[in-house]
């Protein structure tokens, strides 16, 4: 697996308030681990250490003389184990620290002084961006503001994203083809007002570490970053939009609650117990990979048995596995346990029959992580309340992460797969919805 290492100060006045963050490091190298042929290719006595594969421009690493195929083993005093532990060694720095690599190159030990860069703001010729910050808790999170350019007198509507469940940063300006980067680019281009929100631990965003956050904790950064939409005068008050993706969509009801909210999208949510959705998912995943039937029932069984001690006894993952030794493969999350429990514990019907606002819902035919009972599941919730109000799309050739596939088999073939083709047809679909909702009286 590549990946790629940026970290940045310029901050953009006047569209939001309360700049307290500084840039990370733009460290702006491209790595990999090292592993058996990478070891022999380039001669290394072990697999400790990462090796660059490539060099961004006008980043620390280029101004410090790193070049490709380098292999960093030693940051200051400290020695690079692997790639995660490396990641973690660089978020110490800072805009303007320095520290010094040792590198081996050509089988000799090479050291170079890092004078740490701010990482580049997101710049555009179709609108203004914006960094700041909102508090909740005890963390600082990033804010990312985008606003049409024109009249600089006219009010815009704005839209909030709200991202997945990953922990992984929403502020990619020297990725382009970011799948969210093209959802921001695509309402920016046609008039909205956008604002994204780092979860806590990621990009500028400083606080208690992502995977160590909770559901509540999450939720909470969303919903101050409403808050601080609702103090720009700059912004349409009357038309405020919530985007929810994946678990974005489990979030934006509660996030909306107690809000005047023109309108919210989701796209691939789920709106069941988690419980009940684990189960779903869990079933349809195990028989699209081919497991023999009635080896998905026994399985089925032991991880009703799990979920129901982690998720409704709100026993710990070390207490289930004494008591099933061979569920640790059923207990892999993308976030805390602690996070989990208390998604079980949110009634998402009751969010969704509390809120009076229009509801678009839409999934891809090949999502193979989010169906068709969950979206039906909010248009019902959200019609019996308030008729004609949610609406449920189904979107041909898409998939959960936007990856164009016809059927949720080929889709779990293409997992992985760098490069693959994305099906961006959603967007006109809720751009036109948008549209369609800001005309219509409240």
């Amino acid at each position: 697996m590549r990946y790629f290492l940026a970290a940045a100060c310029t901050l953009l006045a006047g569209l939001a308030v309360g700049q307290e963050l500084p840039r990370r490091a733009f460290v702006g190298i491209n790595l990999r681990g090292i592993n058996d042929s990478i070891q022999q290719r380039h001669r290394l006595p072990n697999q400790q250490g990462i090796l660059v594969t490539g060099v961004r421009e006008a980043s620390s690493a280029r101004a410090a003389g790193l070049l490709p195929n380098d292999v960093v083993v030693k940051v200051g005093t400290q020695p690079v184990q692997d790639v995660p532990q490396f990641v973690g060694m660089l978020k110490q720095f800072k805009t303007g620290d320095q520290s010094t690599f040792t590198l081996l190159r050509n089988g000799k030990t090479v050291r170079r002084k890092v004078a740490f860069k701010p990482y580049p703001p997101e710049v555009s010729p179709f609108y203004d961006v914006a960094y700041s910050a909102v508090r909740f808790g005890p963390n600082t999170l990033r804010t990312i503001v985008t606003k049409p350019t024109g009249n600089p007198a006219q009010k815009h509507p704005m839209v909030l994203f709200i991202q997945g469940v990953s922990c992984h940063s929403v502020d990619n300006p020297l990725a382009p083809g970011n799948t969210e980067q093209r959802i921001i680019d695509s309402l920016s281009r046609h008039g909205y007002a956008t604002m994204r929100v780092e979860k806590t631990g990621m990009g500028d965003s400083q606080g208690t570490p992502c995977a160590e956050s909770d559901f509540h904790m999450e939720a909470g950064g969303y919903k101050a970053g409403l808050a601080a939409i609702r103090q720009m005068p700059w912004v349409d008050q009357d038309n405020i939009f919530l985007t929810g993706f994946s678990i974005g969509g489990i979030m934006a009801p509660l996030v909306a609650e107690g809000q005047p909210i023109k309108g919210i999208v989701s796209w691939g949510t789920a709106s069941r117990t988690f419980i009940e959705y684990l189960l779903h998912n869990k079933r349809n995943q195990s028989t699209l990979q081919g497991m023999p039937l009635d080896q998905v029932n026994a399985q089925q069984q032991l991880y009703a048995a799990v979920l129901h001690l982690l998720l409704t006894e709100k026993q710990t993952p070390e207490q289930v596995l004494a008591k099933y030794p061979n569920a640790k493969d059923l207990l892999r999350f993308p976030q805390h346990y602690t996070y989990m429990q208390q998604w079980q514990d949110a009634n998402l019907a009751a969010a969704w029959k509390r809120l009076n606002t229009r509801v678009l819902v839409l999934r891809g035919a090949a999502d193979f992580v989010s169906y068709n009972e969950d979206q039906q599941l909010i248009v019902d919730v959200v019609n019996r309340e308030h008729p004609g109000q949610a609406t449920f799309q189904l979107m041909p050739d898409v998939d959960h992460g936007f990856t164009r596939a016809r059927t949720m088999q080929e889709s779990m073939q293409l997992a992985g797969v760098p490069n693959t083709e994305k099906n961006f047809e959603f967007m006109s679909v809720i751009v036109r919805w948008l549209d369609d909702v800001r005309k219509q009286k409240a």
